[in-house]
This record gives structure tokens, C-alpha cells and sequence, in this order.
């Protein structure tokens, strides 16, 4: 027992206090339904801290984790209620400010290098419910969280310089002036923020006399804008004044030429008056008192009055008739056309009057009447479907697996679908051939009905293996041919019957027949059909008798035939049977014949077949049989003692159906049960037969039973041929309709042709060429419309009678209105409606403006002459001048060019443009065609590059010398560059051989040897990832030491 005490300590495993739970990663969702009712379980196991695994027994199992759990089992269709939301970019974060220690460059050359995140989740398409993102990880990988970003330099306000000081807002006494700058340049990306724009400082001219100022003015509004009474009375006296016709015609003359100045007619109808407003002068006590210079003392007073013009709403003519209805057929139940009615402004809205109503009114139509022809009908046509593809329902961990050839069960196929003008004998099944005439496509958009699905599920049979049942027993030994009975050679044969029709008909099961050569063979013999009752001998009650068989002549087919074909065949003996006495010993009958222990006998092998019986009942007194011992109670018996030379016919697969030339044409109608193509025929197929003896292999044919032999020929039905079927080509795509506003890029148009039928069989194969291309013709420039703008009429002036109690005004002179005509012309100068031109042209140019009419004490100046001409862009400057005229050269005020300039100078306009990059470079972007071909190891997945060299890209944009952005084709650009980059290829994760074995833990008893992998290389840009590490990957076996124990053990004995 102490030895045993022993033994039992040394094998005790460390304290629990050191030994853990670790687990596994979770294994693939399982379940016999798509959603969430699936499981999925995990490796969990016990092990010790320094990494060896030991019993879950030795762990505290109120830790233990769950080694299962419910998940969401997904499924294809899944992808169509599942996707990936993608939150908008975060403001860029300098890497600087979440990398600590990194310190941002006092200098900023560049931009600073950050980082962009955003949120990204996977929700239910319907109604934006978050999900688990394994379920949108099945379909796709997780979008990327971050990206670099560049932030650009920080730009800081930059203001003008300030204003002069306005003047001191009192004359006498304490006053505040200001001045005032403006931001030429605001801050951007974090750029220093603008300083105070206005400044305010106190003002003193002088003190003043008395008392200060109590008063302030008080400005009212602007009145309505009136007419001038004495215009109105000046046009009735016309009107009243008879006038002789030479007279009347040139005024109507001169009317005319006026209005054609105007623009537009009638539709301006600008007509200066003038306005007032209220000026008053408020005590401190607001107290309105009459306007007194005075008291209210300002070096200028505001006016009270000014020129404008009348304020008048728009005005629109009557509607026109409806045009025709755009729809030119009938079609009650397809799309109605439309109509419309236009109306004209015949008075535009001036000086802030209401503007124009809508100008045009559309409504639908149908045209009527019995002329009206019916409209096209157009309908959907469709391809035949594909072959049933199952591989497309794998998912992609699935098609990694390799071999797809085998794969079966449910799967999906394609069709496409187009539109073609249908016509009254159509037929309406679009699925079948004989309805798909080679009808030329439109484009979708006519056919109005609900397109046929381009997809339906199919399903492919699994193939189905050959089975088949067990040997029967050896037959006689029987003649190959009965009716040639001169070979004294025979073959005894067994059989087997197809149980499972296999896929692909029966020459893909084993052989099913075996013969064995035999001596001394027969064609009939005698079939022992049953036996009849046993008759005791000597006419006895019970004991030992006889049964006679019933017997039937059979042939080697083991079919009944006439009893006189058997006349040379031994009949079979009656049976020695015995019927029990009362008082014997009770036996039950034979059981049948066990199989035979070896299908054939040889040297080392020999077949036998046993049956036993059973005592029912022991004898009974005297005079009863007694019951034989155990070993008369089973029989033995020799069986297939023929030699171990079994022989067979091997065939091999048909071979190719070809055509056959000796089958008469007569007979080639076989063939066209489908009725599909003239050329289907019956041909001919060809298989290899040879005998094989088991366990050998190929023998001479002689070997075998000549009449069983397969045959080699059989004929088969030809594949009918078929040809490849395309629609004619689609009617060209529309180039662009409507002109082109500034440059005749040349487009492309498109026609294509369908693919209706896939040659098979030989057939005719489909053109290369499904689709065409080529320039459109360059489209016509568009018609340009530009505002032209007539001489400014005459300044206009306030009527007298509203001006003469305003101080300094004179009847003659002073500040007034003016307005011009603008008429619409294109750009070859003809003219235009008005409309087009506020449809088509710039903003239009003011009609009206102030105006000063010069008094005779003010200095008056010619107009501006036209700028000299620049003799290069972008260098040196021109100039435009002006003068003095009349009385004005001569007064000196007149003479201050600062007050009156009389030459102004400008920089030469630069035509000269600059490109500069903006935003981000593009993701790296490989390829399509074979451009980088062997370059770099580009690793190739199918038709698709992963990785290797690319091109990434940056939008230019163009800027002219006022830095506004122009067409990117005045800075010689194409929009972007380009640089060469590299997507580096997914490199896996490298672990280490197994090192050796480590010595036993222990040098007796239970030890741990281990041996370890370590991590060589991490998995990068997106490579297989590592096994779950701890810190060694380990593998532990057991290890025993018996020495120590065995010494005891025999010292113990002895």
C-alpha cells in the first residue's frame, strides 16, 4: 500500500490555482434554417499556465465558457436585406494631435499629414436596423474606418488697409468719427481670424459758442414714385393741339424710330417721375419743429427728394391655341402625349412691380379621330437560359475548396431580356425558339410592361452510383452454345442484377456475369421442383423412408423446358428421410446450406457449407430413439470446388457518337424527333470489350463465353447541330439633339446585337463583334443670345416745383435719372425676342442710372475715350483719358486732377493660366488590360489583379490671373495627373517548423514533453490570418519512465 501511495503522489497534477480555461475561436453558424435560429460552437479546454492542456476536471468549472451559443445562420438571399452603412468622413485630424510626441512643423510647406474616421455598420436595407457585421462580412469585407487625408497650410485673414477717417460728426463740442477696412482674403483651415474692421476715435473741431446742440434731423422714407403733374398737363395740350398732317406724319415718324429703340416695345414701358421723403428737425424733447438750419446744423443736409422710375407689374397676353398633341396614335392603354399653350410678357415688371406668372401650361392628350393610325406595339423577347450553375451560389469561402465539376443540387440560371417591336402575328410565348424571330432590339424604355425575370432557379441531379445485388450461386455446367454441341468445354456461370439505375444509363456498372470452365457440360437438366411427404419403408408407421422428388427439365437459363430435352440427363435419387416414432428422440428440420466460405477451391483454399439442427424433444422410455451428441446435430460439406479461374467481359465507356455512312438516309429520320434541324441523323457508337480473368487481368477473348460477350457497336442519335442565332444590330443610339454650349467634343454612339441561341454541336459559331461604336457627327454650336444696349436718353431731372425751396438748386441743372434702351440680338447680330435672352444671355444690364446735369459754376468733362491698346498680356499697362470742356478748362477748381481725373491708368488684362492640384489622390487603381503585364509579380486571381503596380490620381483645377476656375483645357490639362503606385500583395502568416521535442517534465511518473511553433511573420494587406497563439503554439504528449518503478517493484517481490 506505501508503494501504491507512492505511485499515486508522483502521477498528482499541479494546484488548480494555475490551471485555466482557454478557448477557441467560434466556428461556422450551423442550422437547418436561414436567420437567426443557427448555433455555433468552440473548442474549450484546460490548460496550465505554462501552456500544457490537462483533464476539465482540474479547472474550476464555475468558469468554464460556453462553448456554444445561437447566431445568425446567413444565407444568399440575405444579400439582398443586408448591406453596409457607411457614415459620412470626420473633419481630418492632423496625425500630429493622436500621435503623442510627434510635433507639428513650425513651418507649414505642404499641408499636414491626417487621418480621416467615419462609423460603418451593417443594418437591414428596409428599415436602417443595426445587425451583426458577420452578416455583411459574408458577403463583402468591412469597409475601411480610416483613410489619410491632407489638411493644407492654414491661411490667415488678410484685411486692406484702413479708410481716412470720416469727418467729425459734430461741427463744435465732442464728436466720434470712424474709418473702416475690408477683408480681401477670409481665414481658411484654421488660418487666424479676422481683426476689428471698424474703428471709432473721438473728435473735438472746436468748442462751441453757446449752448451745444439739442436737435438731431429725423429722416422719414421714400414716398411712392409719382409722375409729374406738369408732364401729364403737358400731353393733354397736345393731344388738344390740331396739327397739319406733314406735321402729324413726322411725329409719327420719329415715334416710330423711338419705340424701335426701345426694347422690347412695348414690353418697357420706363417712364422717370420722382419721390420724396420727409426731413425733420426733433428737440431733445421729440418734439417735431420746423426744418431750421440753425438748430439743427449740418454741414449737409439730406435730400429730400430724387428721380426713379414708375413702378409697374407684369403684364401677360391672352393664351395661345393648344399645340398638337405630341402622341400621333392611338393607344388606349399605353402613355398619353402632352400639349401645351404659351403666353408673352407684353409687360415686363419694373422698378419692384410683380413678377411674370408661368409663361407655358401642359396637359396630357390623346389624339382622335379616325385617321389616327394605332400606335407600335412593343414587347419583351428573351434569350434561352443558360446552363444551370450552381457554383454562383457558393459562397466565397466555399469556392476556394477547388473542384467544382462535380457539383449538383440547387442552383440558378440566366436569360437576358429585350425589347423589340412587336407584330400582330407574334406569338405570344417569348420562352420558345420557334417565337424568337431575329427581331432588331429598341430601346427598353418602349416596352411598358413588367420585364420577365432574368433568373429562375434550377436544379442539377446528383449523380446516382451503380448498385448492384449479391452473386447468385454457380449454375450447371452448361455448353456456351447448344445448338453446337461439338466442344467438349463448358462454363458453369453466376450472376447479378442492377438494384440502382446509375446516372449515365448501365455502362458505368461493374460486370454482371462470371463464368468458370468446367468439363463435361449439358444443356438441360433436371430441376428438383420439391420434395413430397417421406414415406416410411416396409410400410411402417414411423422410422427411416424415402421421398420421391418432383422434378421439372430446365435449361441452362434455368427456364422450363420440354421433359424430353432431359432424357439424356440423370434424374435425381429420392431422398432418405425419416419420420419420428412417439417414443424417439425429436429433432428439428435442417437449416439451409450456410454460403459457401470461398468462391472457388485451390491449393490453399477450400469452399464449405454448413446447416445444423436442434433436439426439440429427448426420447421418451423404452424402445425411442436416443438423440445423437452435439457433433451429429451439424453437417459439413464441400462446395465450389472448382478451380480459382474465374472469367469475365470488361467494356469500357462508349466512345464519341459519329456519324454513320452505312445507315441508309431512309433510316436517318430516327434522329429528328425534335423536329428542331434536318441535319440530326442516327450515328454510330464504338466501346472496348476484352475478357479478364479475376485477380490477372487481360486474357485472350477464347477465355471467355463468346455469347456473352457485349457488344462493341450500338448505334446512338447525333446531337442536332445548331447554329448560332443573333438579332440584327439595334438601330444606332441618339447622338446629343441639342447643341453644345462652348466646345464640339465629339461623342459616340453604340448600336449591339443579341446572342438569342449558343451554337452546339458542331454548329455555326456566334460572331466575335456584339457590338459597334463610332463618332457622332460634331453638333452644331448653340445659338448664342448677348443683350445690346442703346444710348442713354436724357437725364431727366426732379420737376422744378419739388426742388426750388431746396437750398442751391437751380431750375436748369442738378442730380436726375436717365434711361436706355436693351434690345436682344444673336450673336450674328440678327435680332431676338426679349425672352431668349433672359433664357439664354447674362443678367441684363441696367436700364436706368443717376445722371447729374451740369450747372454752369460745375466742372464739366468729356466722356471716357476707349483704353490703348496692351502690347503683351500680363505686362506692362494701358491708359484712357478724358478733358475738359466749355467754360471748365478755364476755372482752376477744375483743374485739380485729384478731384477731376482726366487719365486713368490699369495693369494689361492676363490671359495667362495656372493649374494646380486639389483634393485627395485617388486609391491606388490597377490595370484593366495587360499594360503592366509581368511586371513586379502581379498576382492574378482568375481574370483579376489583386495587387501589384497601379495608378492613382488628383483632380487639376485651372485658374486665369483673377484666380477664378476655368476649363481645365486652357491650362493644356486633362483634368488629373497621375503617378505610378503599388498595392502590395497579401502576404500570409508565417509560423516556424516545430521545434524538437523537450525533455520529460518529470524524471518519473506522468511528464509533459512539448514542442512549439512561433510567429515568423505577421499576415499583412489582408493574408491569411494566424492560428489563436498564446504565447507558444505547443503540442503535449505523455511520457513515462518505468526504471525507477520497476527497481521497487522487484525489490519488493523478492
Amino acid at each position: 500500500s506505501f508503494i501504491r501511495d507512492v505511485l499515486f503522489s508522483r502521477f498528482d497534477l499541479p494546484l488548480t490555482s494555475v490551471v485555466l480555461f482557454f478557448t477557441g475561436p467560434w466556428g461556422r453558424c450551423m442550422g437547418s434554417e436561414c436567420g437567426p435560429g443557427g448555433s455555433q460552437s468552440r473548442a474549450v479546454w484546460c490548460a496550465h499556465s505554462e501552456g500544457w492542456t490537462t483533464l476539465h476536471t482540474n479547472c474550476d468549472q464555475t468558469e468554464r465558457p460556453d462553448n456554444q451559443q445561437s447566431c445568425f445562420r446567413v444565407c444568399d438571399w440575405h444579400k439582398d436585406l443586408y448591406d453596409w452603412q457607411l457614415g459620412a468622413w470626420n473633419q481630418c485630424v492632423p496625425v500630429s494631435m493622436r500621435s503623442a510626441g510627434v510635433q507639428r512643423p513650425a513651418v507649414c510647406t505642404r499641408g499636414d499629414e491626417g487621418i480621416q474616421t467615419r462609423e460603418v455598420g451593417c443594418v437591414q436595407k428596409a428599415n436602417a436596423e443595426p445587425a451583426e457585421d458577420a452578416i455583411c462580412e459574408y458577403f463583402e469585407p468591412k469597409p475601411r474606418l480610416e483613410q489619410a487625408c491632407l489638411i493644407p497650410c492654414p491661411r490667415d485673414c488678410v484685411v486692406s488697409e484702413f479708410s481716412p477717417w470720416t469727418t467729425c460728426s459734430k461741427t463744435c463740442g465732442m464728436g466720434l468719427q470712424n474709418r473702416i477696412r475690408f477683408v480681401l482674403a477670409p481665414p481658411l483651415f484654421g488660418g487666424s481670424a479676422c481683426p476689428n474692421l471698424t474703428e471709432f476715435q473721438t473728435c473735438q473741431p472746436g468748442p462751441c459758442e453757446g449752448e451745444e446742440s439739442l436737435y438731431s434731423l429725423r429722416v422719414g422714407p421714400w414716398g411712392p414714385c409719382s409722375v409729374p403733374i406738369e408732364k401729364v398737363r403737358e400731353r393733354l395740350r397736345e393731344r388738344g393741339k390740331v396739327k397739319d398732317p406733314e406735321t402729324r406724319e413726322l411725329i409719327k415718324k420719329k415715334r416710330n424710330r423711338n419705340r424701335q429703340n426701345r426694347p422690347g416695345g412695348k414690353s418697357w414701358d420706363l417712364q422717370v417721375g420722382y419721390q420724396t421723403r420727409e426731413v425733420t428737425c426733433l428737440s431733445g424733447l421729440m418734439v417735431s419743429l420746423v426744418l431750421v438750419s440753425s438748430l439743427c446744423s449740418q454741414e449737409t443736409l439730406p435730400v429730400t427728394f430724387q428721380a426713379c422710375v414708375m413702378t409697374k407689374d407684369c403684364d401677360v397676353t391672352d393664351w395661345s391655341e393648344w399645340s398638337a398633341c405630341s402622341k400621333e396614335c392611338y393607344d388606349p392603354n399605353g402613355p398619353k402625349g402632352q400639349r401645351a399653350r404659351t403666353r408673352k410678357v407684353s409687360q415686363f415688371p419694373i422698378g419692384g412691380g410683380a413678377d411674370c406668372p408661368e409663361l407655358e401650361e401642359k396637359e396630357p392628350c390623346s389624339p382622335l379621330g379616325d385617321g389616327v393610325p394605332p400606335c407600335i406595339v412593343y414587347s419583351w423577347k428573351t434569350t434561352e437560359w443558360t446552363e444551370c450553375r450552381v457554383d454562383v451560389l457558393l459562397s466565397q469561402q466555399d469556392r476556394r475548396r477547388g473542384n467544382q465539376t462535380g457539383l449538383c443540387g440547387g442552383g440558378i440560371q440566366t436569360r437576358e431580356v429585350y425589347c423589340v417591336q412587336s407584330s400582330a402575328d407574334t406569338p405570344p410565348n417569348l420562352g420558345s425558339l420557334r417565337s424568337k424571330e431575329a427581331l432588331r432590339p429598341v430601346d427598353s424604355d418602349l416596352c411598358l410592361s413588367i420585364p420577365p425575370n432574368t433568373t429562375q432557379l434550377c436544379h442539377i441531379s446528383c449523380p446516382v452510383e451503380c448498385e448492384v445485388s449479391l452473386w447468385s450461386a454457380w449454375g450447371p455446367c452448361t455448353y456456351e452454345n447448344c445448338q453446337d454441341q461439338a466442344a467438349k468445354k463448358g462454363f458453369k456461370l453466376r450472376k447479378r442484377r442492377i438494384v440502382n439505375e446509375p446516372t449515365g444509363g448501365t455502362g458505368n456498372c461493374p460486370h454482371l456475369v462470371e463464368a468458370i470452365p468446367c468439363e463435361d457440360p449439358s444443356c438441360y437438366d433436371w430441376l428438383v421442383v420439391k420434395l413430397e411427404e417421406c414415406v416410411p419403408d416396409n410400410e411402417r408407421e414411423c422410422g427411416p423412408g424415402t421421398q420421391i422428388p418432383q422434378v421439372q427439365c430446365v435449361n441452362s437459363d434455368g427456364e422450363y423446358v420440354e421433359r424430353q430435352l432431359c432424357r439424356d440427363a440423370i434424374l435425381p435419387m429420392p431422398a432418405i428421410c425419416e419420420v419420428p416414432c412417439p417414443k424417439d428422440c425429436a429433432l428439428s428440420p435442417w437449416t439451409p446450406w450456410s454460403l459457401c466460405s470461398h468462391t472457388c477451391s485451390g491449393k490453399n483454399t477450400e469452399g464449405k457449407q454448413t446447416r445444423a439442427r436442434s433436439i426439440l424433444a429427448y426420447n421418451a422410455g423404452e424402445g425411442g430413439i436416443q438423440c445423437p451428441n452435439i457433433s451429429a446435430l451439424q453437417e459439413v460439406r464441400n462446395c465450389n470446388d472448382h478451380p480459382c479461374t474465374v472469367y469475365h467481359w470488361q467494356t469500357g465507356s462508349w466512345g464519341q457518337c459519329i456519324e454513320d455512312s452505312s445507315i441508309p438516309a431512309s433510316n436517318a429520320s430516327v434522329g429528328r424527333t425534335r423536329g428542331d434541324d434536318a441535319t440530326c441523323s442516327v450515328g454510330m457508337q464504338t466501346r472496348k470489350v476484352i475478357c479478364v480473368r479475376v485477380n490477372v487481368g487481360q486474357v485472350p477473348p477464347k477465355k471467355c463465353p463468346e455469347s456473352l460477350r457485349p457488344d462493341t457497336v450500338r448505334p446512338c442519335l447525333l446531337p442536332c447541330k445548331r447554329d448560332c442565332i443573333v438579332t440584327p444590330y439595334s438601330d444606332w443610339s441618339p447622338c446629343p439633339s441639342t447643341c453644345q454650349a462652348g466646345g464640339n467634343t465629339k461623342k459616340k454612339q453604340y448600336r449591339k446585337r443579341i446572342i438569342i441561341q449558343s451554337p452546339a454541336n458542331g454548329g455555326q459559331d456566334c460572331p466575335e463583334v456584339l457590338t459597334q461604336e463610332r463618332e457622332c457627327e460634331a453638333p452644331s454650336v448653340c445659338q448664342g443670345y448677348r443683350w445690346k444696349t442703346h444710348k442713354w436718353r436724357r437725364c431727366q431731372l426732379v420737376p422744378w416745383s419739388v426742388r426750388q425751396d431746396s437750398p442751391d438748386a437751380q431750375e436748369t441743372c442738378g442730380p436726375g435719372m436717365q434711361v436706355r434702351a436693351v434690345s436682344c440680338r444673336k450673336q450674328d447680330g440678327g435680332q431676338a425676342d426679349v425672352e431668349a435672352c433672359l433664357q439664354f444671355a447674362s443678367s441684363m444690364p441696367p436700364l436706368t442710372q443717376p445722371c447729374q446735369l451740369p450747372c454752369q459754376e460745375d466742372c464739366q468733362l468729356s466722356s471716357w475715350s476707349k483704353f490703348s491698346p496692351c502690347t503683351a498680356d500680363c505686362v506692362g499697362v494701358r491708359t484712357r483719358k478724358r478733358m475738359l470742356v466749355g467754360k471748365s478748362k478755364k476755372r482752376d477748381q477744375c483743374k485739380n486732377h485729384q478731384m477731376y481725373p482726366v487719365s486713368e491708368t490699369q495693369y494689361c488684362p492676363c490671359n495667362k493660366y495656372n493649374a494646380q492640384p486639389v483634393g485627395n489622390w485617388s486609391d491606388c487603381v490597377l490595370p484593366e488590360g495587360g499594360r503592366m503585364e509581368g511586371q513586379l509579380g502581379m498576382k492574378v486571381q482568375g481574370d483579376i489583379k489583386e495587387c501589384g503596380q497601379g495608378y492613382r490620381y488628383q483632380a487639376m483645377v485651372c485658374y486665369d490671373q483673377d484666380n477664378r476656375i476655368v476649363e481645365t483645357s486652357r491650362c493644356n490639362s486633362h483634368g488629373y495627373i497621375e503617378e505610378a503606385c503599388i498595392i502590395p500583395c497579401p502576404s500570409d502568416c508565417k509560423l516556424s517548423e516545430w521545434s524538437n521535442w523537450s525533455r520529460c517534465s518529470k524524471s518519473c511518473g506522468s511528464g509533459v514533453k512539448v514542442r512549439s511553433k512561433w510567429l515568423r511573420e505577421k499576415p499583412y494587406n489582408g493574408g491569411r490570418p494566424c492560428p489563436k497563439l498564446d504565447h507558444v503554439n505547443q503540442v503535449t504528449i505523455w511520457c513515462y519512465f518505468y526504471s525507477y518503478f520497476e527497481s521497487i517493484f522487484t525489490s519488493t517481490i523478492i
